[in-house]
């Protein structure tokens, strides 16, 4: 975290999650970042994958038409399933080796379920803006859409959406329900989940070996004790005490792992860090101190 330190630690108060932290959100949806660059490309990358796998054949088990697929190949079922498990297991291989190299990046810039979370925010931090907020459900939608297709294309062919006929309403409905399901957990669960519950940031928080990127906190420089980077946090960390070990953070996860093993490496905290310390302090109403000129 490019900002921040503080000489002699001042008394940190206890961050306000709530509506503060939307007022956050609405802050940083409000700047043009890089970050929002970054997560746009590995975003894509993440769906193209979860597209392009099932549509080119490489694996795929069609339980409507029958056209089983191994690298691009007609299968019995068996051996479709067979390659669905390996082509899943070698995705989650592959970010589990992202993960020992450069930290929980994946969690923060390409993973579609954090994404969710992310577009669920957007509604809340734009709740005065009714065109904002329309704006904002769509995206959330168009997302789930997105996401809920592509899974959907790892057990059914793409023919059946056009077929015709009750497998092609029996299609609908199931991608409808996708959708509604995706949407109900964006904005039920949020970030508890990747806080909590989710079975991969398990095993993220036990092997984070404190990658080559993570939120690091510049002691060069004196901290201004806003606390909007412990405010923005979507897990309820201070990204100024990283190091610290955390002796219950519920759920699944396990204790005392130090919180940088919990940090999503979203990045939250260093775009409203920048924003509070090089651009225009935010307003006293927000309930964060504005940095001192």
């Amino acid at each position: 975290m490019t900002a921040l330190s503080e000489s002699a630690a001042p008394p940190r108060r206890k961050p306000d999650y709530g509506q503060a932290r939307f007022r956050l959100v609405r802050l940083a949806l409000g700047q043009s970042h890089r970050f929002g660059r970054y997560r746009l490309f590995t975003m894509g990358l993440t769906l193209a994958v979860l597209l392009g796998v099932p549509l080119a054949g490489v694996a795929r088990v069609d339980l409507w038409g029958g056209a089983h697929r191994m690298l691009g190949e007609p299968v019995g079922l068996l051996l479709g399933l067979a390659t669905v498990s390996v082509a899943i297991a070698a995705f989650y291989g592959a970010t589990f080796l992202l993960n020992m190299i450069a930290g929980r990046i994946f969690c923060g810039f390409g993973c579609p379920v954090g994404q969710l979370h992310r577009l669920s925010d957007a509604i809340d931090a734009l709740s005065r803006d009714a065109a904002g907020r329309r704006r904002a459900w769509l995206k959330l939608a168009g997302f789930a859409l997105l996401l809920a297709g592509a899974t959907s294309l790892w057990w059914v062919g793409p023919g059946v959406y056009v077929a015709g006929g009750w497998a092609m309403l029996a299609a609908w409905g199931a991608l409808g329900a996708g959708v509604g399901l995706a949407v109900l957990h964006a904005r039920g669960w949020r970030w508890n989940f990747c806080r909590k519950l989710c079975p991969i940031g398990l095993y993220y928080s036990v092997v984070q070996t404190g990658g080559l990127v993570r939120i690091h906190f510049d002691e060069r420089l004196a901290c201004t004790d806003c606390n909007a980077c412990s405010g923005i946090c979507p897990v309820h960390l201070d990204p100024r005490h990283l190091d610290q070990l955390l002796d219950s953070p519920g759920g699944l996860a396990f204790s005392d792992m130090p919180a940088a093993n919990h940090c999503l490496s979203c990045g939250a905290c260093v775009e409203v860090c920048e924003h509070m310390t090089r651009k225009e302090p935010l307003p006293a109403a927000m309930g964060f101190r504005s940095p001192r000129r």
